[in-house]
């Protein structure tokens, strides 16, 4: 546990400098975010290989990252399901009107919401409707963290803003939409394994660190908070099931 406390120290410290130095996420500095997107996805990509093994961590990984490629350009071009928005130059080059980043950045997302869900069940199999309930809310959670800073630094912009630091409340059905789908794309492409490992939220954590910092040095307090708290759940997590990570 003390690699993944050190490592989400690293990111934290890194989103205060996000915050606190002009134009640190400048579109010229994109390939930083490219690299940033694709390190911190490796640790759940890694944890679902030795999980379910390289085919079928490989199947998931791929239904999941063109599902949310697709997901987003239909939102984009429709304004459904999480309302109308656009992409900045900030994290890589788009295939079409979605930055290819897309692929790697939402899935971690989903193993990690998909491994604490089955957390809230311990040695027992859970049922699918209260597990999927679970996992969902936890996928919402997370974009609660990260979506106002993304829009506060420019990396993405809701075309009318929104009530909640400039997202507005739409983008939080497509979230659930799009979570309901994701996890039961997991679920399925897992041959409906009950035993998912804590060491998929590894990403997830990854990520809340960078952003709940973000939050917090750019004085956006709802979000600081609720990633506070998805942190300590996480390591509480982490530390009743795999102590010596």
């Amino acid at each position: 546990m003390l690699k993944l406390f050190f490592a989400a120290l690293f990111l934290f410290v890194n989103g205060f400098f996000v915050a606190k130095v002009p134009d640190a996420t400048r579109p010229e500095l994109a390939f930083v975010s490219v690299l940033f997107v694709i390190v911190i996805a490796a640790p759940s990509f890694l944890a679902l290989k030795n999980w379910l093994g390289t085919g079928r961590a490989f199947s998931i990984v791929a239904a999941l990252g063109f599902y949310a490629l697709f997901i987003e350009t239909v939102a984009i071009h429709t304004g459904w399901p999480y309302g109308a928005f656009e992409y900045g130059d900030k994290i890589g080059t788009k295939i079409g009107v979605v930055p290819w980043t897309v692929f790697f950045s939402w899935s971690p997302l989903v193993l990690g919401a998909y491994a604490l869900g089955r957390s809230f069940f311990k040695n027992k199999p859970p049922k699918f409707a209260p597990f999927l309930a679970i996992s969902v809310a936890f996928l919402v959670a997370f974009d609660g963290v990260l979506d106002p800073g993304a829009v506060q630094q420019g990396f993405w912009k809701f075309d009318a803003g929104g009530a909640y630091y400039g997202v507005p409340l739409s983008n939080y059905f497509g979230w659930f939409f799009s979570g309901v789908v994701g996890v039961c794309l997991m679920y399925f492409l897992s041959g409906k394994r009950h035993d998912a490992p804590i060491a998929l939220v590894w990403s997830s954590v990854l990520v809340l660190a960078f952003w709940t910092s973000i939050a917090l040095f750019t004085a956006m307090w709802i979000p600081a908070i609720l990633g506070f708290a998805l942190l300590f759940w996480c390591f509480r997590e982490f530390r009743a099931q795999s102590p010596k990570i």
